[in-house]
């Protein structure tokens, strides 16, 4: 991430850390600027890349964007000797081996989440989540039940209904651009950055269809499309995952 920061400002951007997008600003139908606390930052075209925030500005701009946040987790063990495969996955997780030889990984169960506000603080890591995660990865590595967990960290990521991302500028208001990765945008960065300068310079992606990542195909999504996936926020969700003893 840093480096794509630093990339960024090679070729001219400004970057303001701790600076809250709060809201946009409208005017003549069309996006005028980006309100923060320190004022409003104004803009010709505007992106909206803000994660499990993105469904909250886009309700400015008049858009409905679908998304679901959840608190995700990841843990890391402590060393242990080199697998012949850096990356396996299984069993509800993803991650790899380090080359110091620690397990990073993370999945498993997730805790939904109802809208994030601005001024959310960062998530700190929960024993409810990290305890199913340390329990599935000794289940998907045996030989490695005994390592100790020594560090985790926890994130909100946002999810779309099918999964699957969202690069679309619609119509209306017609300088917004939407850009939600449903969790999954470290691996498409490249591609993505790429696709966004297209669609805000040339008006369209020059290099791949992105028709099925429009927003248009929720068009007729059922208002009650999270409960009916099990999405439940922890007030309405089920009984969680069984905890080891």
């Amino acid at each position: 991430m840093q480096a794509y920061a630093w990339a960024a400002q090679d070729h001219g951007a400004r970057i303001l850390q701790h600076t809250p997008a709060l809201g946009i600003a409208m005017a003549g139908g069309r996006a005028v600027g980006v309100r923060t606390a320190d004022g409003v930052i104004g803009c010709d075209q505007l992106v909206i890349a803000a994660g499990p925030q993105s469904d909250r500005l886009a309700r400015d701009a008049g858009l409905d964007l679908p998304l679901a946040p959840a608190r995700a987790e990841m843990i890391v063990t402590e060393a242990l000797p080199l697998m012949p495969l850096g990356g396996v996955d299984g069993n509800g997780l993803y991650g790899r081996q380090t080359l110091r030889g620690n397990l990073a990984y993370g999945g498993g169960w997730h805790e939904w989440l109802d809208a994030v506000p601005a001024d959310n603080p960062l998530p700190r890591p929960s024993t409810p989540t990290i305890r199913p995660l340390a329990r599935r990865l000794a289940e998907l590595f045996p030989k490695a039940a005994h390592a100790r967990v020594i560090r985790s960290w926890a994130g909100i990521v946002e999810n779309t209904p099918d999964g699957r991302p969202v690069l679309d500028r619609p119509a209306d208001p017609g300088n917004v651009t939407v850009a939600t990765m449903s969790s999954v945008g470290f691996g498409l960065s490249p591609a993505t950055g790429r696709a966004l300068r297209d669609i805000v310079v040339e008006g369209r992606c020059t290099f791949a269809d992105l028709g099925k990542l429009s927003l248009a195909r929720f068009r007729d999504l059922d208002p009650d499309w999270r409960r009916r996936q099990g999405w439940f926020t922890p007030a309405a969700a089920p009984a969680r995952e069984e905890m080891p003893a």
